[in-house]
């Protein structure tokens, strides 16, 4: 199929050229760009777009989600509390999620993802109860009914933060109700995983990484286990890592190192490794996550959530980090937009440290975010074929119509306008691979209220069966399950 995409009021194309086209046409021909170009080309084409208007740029690239927190989002009992409290009152509702569960809030995470401009998503699917192979079965077949790339990171939890494993299982069942499962059952998980889902072939809509849910320091044989299956496959490496004071002391005392030089023992620092959020690394962390080739998704959203430390990206980024944005699951962002989380980290790393510390020389440019957010992150997970709208690469292209009052007087640079003056992060169009997925700020391949009423169904019997099982009243804000004093933060 032949596409014209014509009239593009700004097209930046984030290619090794930088350049920035108005008045453009993009050429898609078989999936693919065939022709970035001012004057309209010759020639038939099957289907003629008009974006007169519209801002137009790379689809959006998303390096950290967990799509089944969808069915747990702006749960009363949950929105206070830290990282810990949070986890007591989630956990015994995500105990009660089922392959079919798992689907529907895939199909919610992607369709809106899909509508804030995004065309690839990494998922750390660590909650895979038992590690039943139906979970990841129907993540993956969701996905491809979505239409949307998937970077699947295929996980599972070999434990719990702190001492929540031994309060939960006392309520829900042993190791927390079949949350937490045996290391050798997980690797066995992320083999098959890899055997029957992985496609390293270019423009790939399924590719698999391997992740821990966190650093494991009682298991390191189970961490370099991971890490060399990951090596023989070729794959990625994704893991939380913001290494806490109480982690930091457990290694100065058990191993006489840092955590990271901890991790860095179990071959994971290396090239093909990105962590998730990384908000309590320091100097010397940075400098060796530079040199190793280890990159960060920032999850914006997420810091102010859970009321966590703001991430030093100017600081990363001065010491060479590849830093990248992810949305993060939605239980601990409660919002799903891919443009949300750059417009938001944009601004939010410029209060890191306090008011005024940051030099406004080190502050992320809008294009900056905008690279970070597709060239950027595309080759953090590994891709030449997605991240730039230049001719021979896949056609994951997305556009914001700025043709609104909203957008008054903020088209001298249209990027600007988009990520700053902004406010409707509903894309006008998102196409992956030549196909169109959403149009006219639509979703063509379903309708958006039936996904909605799917998920929410879902919920309801989570929040039923987990207020049972717990005695919480889980519509009512309160202290978390079981909380104890001195919890910690992210």
């Amino acid at each position: 199929m032949r596409t014209l995409l014509q009239r593009i009021g700004a097209l930046y194309t984030c290619d090794e050229a930088d350049r920035v086209l108005h008045d453009a046409c993009v050429v898609v021909d078989d999936g693919r760009i065939a022709e970035v170009c001012v004057a309209e080309p010759e020639g038939h084409f099957d289907q003629r777009l008009d974006l007169a208007g519209c801002v137009v740029m790379p689809g959006l690239v998303n390096l950290h989600h967990h799509f089944f927190q969808t069915l747990t989002r702006a749960i009363p009992l949950g929105l206070s509390g830290h990282l810990l409290d949070w986890l007591r009152a989630m956990y015994p509702l995500w105990a009660g999620i089922t392959p079919d569960d798992l689907a529907a809030a895939t199909e919610a995470s992607m369709a809106e993802l899909l509508l804030t401009g995004a065309t690839t998503s990494a998922d750390s699917a660590y909650l895979v109860p038992r590690a039943d192979p139906a979970y990841t079965d129907a993540l993956v077949g969701a996905a491809l009914r979505c239409g949307m790339r998937l970077h699947l990171v295929s996980g599972g939890m070999t434990g719990m933060e702190d001492q929540l494993e031994a309060e939960l299982s006392a309520v829900l069942g042993p190791r927390a109700g079949g949350l937490v499962v045996e290391p050798d059952a997980v690797l066995a998980d992320m083999r098959r995983s890899l055997d029957k889902h992985h496609d390293a072939g270019f423009g790939a809509r399924v590719q698999v990484a391997l992740g821990a849910t966190t650093v494991d320091y009682n298991r390191l044989d189970f961490m370099r286990q991971i890490a060399a299956l990951a090596k023989d496959a070729g794959c990625g490496l994704h893991v939380h890592f913001h290494p806490r004071p109480d982690e930091r002391a457990l290694c100065r005392e058990r191993f006489g190192q840092r955590p990271l030089q901890v991790l860095a023992s179990t071959d994971w620092v290396r090239p093909g490794t990105w962590f998730a959020h990384s908000t309590r690394v320091d100097d010397e962390d940075m400098r060796e996550m530079a040199e190793a080739g280890v990159a960060v998704a920032h999850c914006p959203r997420m810091l102010l959530r859970l009321g966590a430390r703001v991430t030093p990206v100017h600081e990363m980024l001065a010491h060479g980090v590849r830093v990248g944005f992810g949305v993060d699951g939605g239980a601990s962002n409660d919002a799903g937009s891919m443009l949300g989380e750059l417009r938001l980290g944009l601004m939010m790393h410029r209060l890191a440290g306090g008011e005024g510390s940051v030099p406004w020389q080190q502050w992320m440019t809008p294009y900056d975010a905008l690279t970070m957010a597709t060239r950027g992150a595309a080759a953090i997970l590994g891709r030449s074929d997605i991240g730039r709208i230049a001719p021979g690469l896949c056609a994951d292209i997305t556009a914001f119509d700025m043709s609104g009052v909203g957008y008054a007087g903020a088209r001298t640079d249209w990027l600007s306008g988009l990520l700053v003056a902004g406010s409707d992060s509903r894309a006008a169009m998102t196409m992956v691979g030549g196909g169109l997925r959403v149009w006219r700020g639509q979703l063509l391949w379903d309708d958006e209220t039936r996904i909605r009423a799917r998920t929410d169904a879902a919920t309801a019997r989570l929040v039923e069966g987990a207020a049972a099982r717990t005695g919480l009243d889980y519509r009512r804000g309160a202290a978390g399950f079981g909380q104890a004093a001195g919890t910690k933060s992210a």
